[in-house]
């Protein structure tokens, strides 16, 4: 990646920007998502569940994101 200079915060802020007819485009939106795969990789768990209430729907889902939390902070020594 080349090395751009910028006179003030707006300018730099303007150079992030791309039209969403940029040629790019695409190539720079996967490498971002593959970077953020990198960072903290999705371990959602696949499929489609079925649930009586929306209450057991939530409590399923904050079991999982509570385990992912739990991983992270194993991965990083935080625990």
């Amino acid at each position: 990646m080349p090395i751009q200079k910028f006179r003030s915060l707006e300018e730099a802020e303007r150079a992030l920007w791309a039209s969403p007819m940029h040629t790019d485009l695409l190539a720079r939106i996967e490498a971002l998502w593959s970077f953020s795969m990198q960072l903290v990789p999705r371990d959602i768990p696949r499929g489609v569940r079925k649930f009586r209430t929306l209450e057991e729907a939530n409590a399923e889902r904050e079991q999982w994101v509570q385990r992912r939390v739990e991983r992270l902070r194993r991965e990083r020594g935080l625990a």
